[in-house]
């Protein structure tokens, strides 16, 4: 009963905040003429973006979800929860990116009045509105399905819950980065950025990442019951459930730390925006203590809760300092700027890459501690702890989004632009560091999260203990790392054909729209993505499937770790949209183990 309680209450003021923040903005619209014309623009283009979504990612879930249902015998409670996976995931983020056209137009009037500090707030609590949607959405669907079903239904339905969410949201997720990456190479003018596509793939890669941490929490809860080391004085229900109350304690905190956010422009213009995502983790660790007492009957387990939400803090601050700040290194390269633009571009790459060390380090330290105190389910919980402040986290990467977007609309309607070159110098040097921020938040929330559900594959299919000398498993490992390769390949002529596709329509952003979805775009990669796991587990195996997937998150996500940090140019391949490309093959590996095992290895 007390699980209940305190969800639904938690769920009820994440709703009332989201709701009252939105109703903040639109009362604060500054400039009428800006707040006017920005609002007209940038709702016909958001209806736009969202229409060219609807048929791809229907026809892509009825397809899976067809083959899920049928082709291996799912159940009803797997059915069901995979269609809420996938409702959930796609109308979390088009109720939330909803909230951007309120912090755009709130922003970028305030900004253009030169009133920045206000300016900056209205883009931070936008950004907010977004992820406390995400969150409370997605943690009601969830909480409802496990409620409503028995325990013993608790890990089909985290299984379809999965998938469903993986499959609708790599549909946006793709589209919306390389929507903005194809529009930055395509327009001339800065100002005229389509910045729709930004919003959306951010939210829908917190909102995947978000429950699919959860979701791998729940499958290994029967592992969280048996955790060495500790005294085991709960039940699966209660290991599954402790999850939720952890969720639930995080968009409390989540919302106490949105309003710790201080706008601040001078040198040290990140504490502002990092002050929130630090209150949010004190309190989350305080609410997993108590609740690791009352529910689990010790406190160890919000350790590995702690030991997640430390390695994502700790990876934030670091990356900042290694951020892109218009066009230019100027931490590292302070007499590149009138240089030729190839000498930023390899600098960049060349920092980005030994940035990559540091927050590689304290996620794997976080998953060897976690896994120390709970085995696979303290993994879990780790995953669980950074995804829980999702809400303050999405504020700080969409606040980069919406003060570039502000920042470039303000421009277009100040007159004396050219005169206030430092003005709007302050607000990209403040989107810059809280870019690479976010993106370090987010970089460490999958590979935790990543790494649970490998741990919830193994766990499942029996194969706890896989051996990488066999040949089988090694096999898997080099195709996995292969197969990334290719993806990035697919990545970027996603993002050349788009390019080329809106040059060719320019001016028709509904063509636009529908040509970054069609096989002009990333039709091709997603296909790809669900077939790849569904290949290597029926033509070889668990054990090459496991090897796979292995390597599919090692290579992804040093990947994702390295260019992070490489600056603009080298984001226009859609780099972090590789994340959820990996994150859809594990949604699939988890979903058809059954079938892996009872039909697959045709060869071995």
């Amino acid at each position: 009963m007390l699980e209940k309680v305190v969800t639904l209450a938690c769920v009820l003021f994440g709703i009332l905040s989201a709701v009252s923040i939105e109703s903040w903005l639109r009362r604060h619209h500054g400039n009428n003429r800006i707040a006017s014309d920005v609002y007209t623009a940038t709702l016909e283009k958001y209806s736009e973006f969202w229409s060219a979504q609807i048929l791809p990612a229907s026809i892509t879930v009825i397809v899976v979800g067809l083959i899920y249902g049928f082709g291996i015998g799912s159940g009803t409670s797997s059915v069901t929860a995979y269609i809420a996976g996938a409702l959930t995931s796609f109308g979390s983020v088009f109720l939330g990116s909803r909230s951007f056209a309120s912090a755009t137009i709130s922003s970028s009037s305030i900004l253009a009045d030169g009133d920045i500090k206000s300016g900056l707030r209205s883009s931070f609590r936008g950004g907010a509105v977004m992820g406390i949607t995400i969150v409370t959405t997605g943690l009601a669907v969830l909480s409802i399905l496990l409620y409503l079903f028995k325990q013993e239904e608790f890990v089909n339905v985290a299984e379809g819950f999965v998938l469903g969410a993986a499959i609708s949201g790599v549909i946006i997720r793709l589209s919306g980065a390389i929507l903005t990456s194809a529009h930055k190479l395509s327009e001339t003018n800065e100002n005229n950025i389509d910045y729709n596509g930004a919003y959306a793939a951010v939210g829908s890669d917190f909102a995947v990442t978000f429950l699919l941490a959860v979701c791998s929490a729940v499958l290994l809860a029967e592992v969280g019951v048996d955790s060495s080391g500790v005294a085991s004085t709960f039940t699966v229900s209660a290991a599954a459930k402790y999850p939720l109350l952890i969720m639930g304690a995080g968009i409390v905190a989540s919302v106490v730390g949105i309003f710790a956010f201080r706008a601040a422009t001078g040198k040290r213009s990140d504490l502002g925006f990092t002050a929130g995502s630090f209150v949010s983790g004190v309190l989350l660790f305080a609410a997993s203590v108590y609740f690791s007492i009352e529910i689990l009957g010790s406190r160890s387990y919000s350790y590995c809760i702690g030991f997640g939400i430390l390695a994502q803090l700790l990876s934030g601050e670091f990356c900042k300092y290694f951020s892109m700040d218009a066009d230019v290194f100027r931490r590292n390269l302070p007499k590149t700027k009138d240089e030729d633009i190839d000498v930023p571009m390899l600098h960049g790459l060349s920092v980005g890459l030994i940035s990559s060390f540091v927050p590689a380090l304290f996620t794997i330290i976080a998953i060897v501690l976690s896994y120390s105190i709970a085995t696979e389910y303290g993994v879990a919980l780790a995953a669980v702890g950074v995804s829980s402040i999702a809400a303050v986290n999405t504020a700080v990467r969409e606040y980069a989004t919406t003060t570039s977007a502000s920042c470039s609309f303000a421009m277009s309607y100040d007159d004396s632009a050219e005169d206030n070159t430092g003005y709007y110098n302050i607000l990209r040097h403040t989107s810059a560091k809280a870019k690479a921020t976010g993106r370090a938040y987010s970089a460490v929330a999958a590979s935790l999260t990543l790494t649970a559900l490998l741990m919830s594959v193994t766990f499942k299919s029996g194969r706890e203990m896989v051996d990488l000398s066999n040949p089988v498993v090694f096999g898997g490992m080099i195709f996995g790392t292969v197969i990334i390769l290719v993806f990035m390949g697919f990545l970027i002529r996603s993002v050349i054909l788009s390019t080329i596709s809106m040059l060719d329509y320019a001016g028709e952003s509904a063509e636009e729209y529908r040509n970054i979805t069609s096989v002009r775009g990333n039709i091709i990669l997603e296909v790809f993505a669900i077939a790849a796991p569904l290949t290597v587990g029926f033509v070889m195996g668990v054990d090459c499937l496991i090897g796979f997937i292995g390597a599919c998150i090692v290579t992804g996500m040093a990947f994702i770790f390295a260019f992070n940090n490489t600056g603009r140019y080298y984001d226009r391949i859609a780099c972090d949209a590789l994340g959820s490309v990996i994150k859809i093959m594990t949604a699939v590996a988890i979903a058809f183990t059954p079938a892996f095992i009872e039909f697959g290895g045709m060869f071995f």
